[in-house]
């Protein structure tokens, strides 16, 4: 019976993988980079279901769990990184972008969510602990996965918030006028030899239009 659910969850995986392959290869030809956020990890770990046994469930449920509890945290913190006011304007402006987006989030939680389940039934439990492997606490990959986010999430924030990010919407502001709005979306610094040089982007927006202005000084 847990060869069965396995197999099947295998197969699954690898239907999903290669389906995402094609809409991503699709979208790339019509429309540009698209990201393909399931196409290679669902077909690894849908081989190595079909292939393996209850190690290869053991391992391909913990990597689940994880993904799982990083996607969550992902999505709870996402909204603290940049002003609701140019979300709602991202939506507005392009309500197809942002449900395309929206729609791949939620299909890598759901298969996540399925895998761990599938792969969480008694009978392949069973079967991990009669060939003398020993369980997993599921705890400590959803921990890691969230940790992780949210550390790395803290990090940025804190590189966002800043001397550096008042400086950067100046410039910006100086470039664009008052007639935007401004957000430092991202920022990263190297040294030159001679100080630090420093490449930012921030996001200029209002009611019509968003604008990226792509920034570079130097610090010593």
């Amino acid at each position: 019976m847990h060869s069965q659910i396995v197999k099947r969850a295998g197969a699954g995986l690898l239907a999903i993988g290669i389906i995402d392959g094609a809409v991503t290869i699709a979208r790339l030809a019509v429309a540009g980079p698209y990201p393909g956020v399931l196409d290679g990890i669902a077909v690894i770990a849908g081989i190595a279901l079909l292939r393996g046994g209850p190690r290869a469930a053991l391992w391909v449920r913990t990597l689940a769990v994880f993904l799982l509890a990083a996607g969550v945290v992902l999505v709870i913190a996402a909204p603290l990184y940049q002003p609701l006011d140019l979300t709602l304007t991202e939506i507005r402006l392009d309500p197809g972008d942002f449900a395309t987006k929206a729609a791949s989030v939620t299909v890598v939680l759901c298969v996540t969510l399925w895998v761990t389940l599938r792969l969480g039934q008694r009978s392949i439990q069973d079967a991990i602990s009669r060939a003398g492997i020993r369980r997993w606490d599921m705890r400590m990959p959803a921990q890691a996965g969230g940790g992780i986010v949210a550390l790395s999430g803290c990090l940025l924030w804190l590189t966002l918030h800043g001397q550096s990010a008042d400086l950067a919407t100046s410039l910006a502001l100086q470039q664009l006028g008052p007639d935007y709005r401004y957000h430092l979306s991202w920022i990263s610094s190297a040294n030159n030899g001679h100080g630090r040089s420093v490449t930012g982007v921030v996001t200029a927006w209002n009611d019509k239009e968003i604008r990226t202005v792509l920034l570079h000084w130097e610090t010593r």
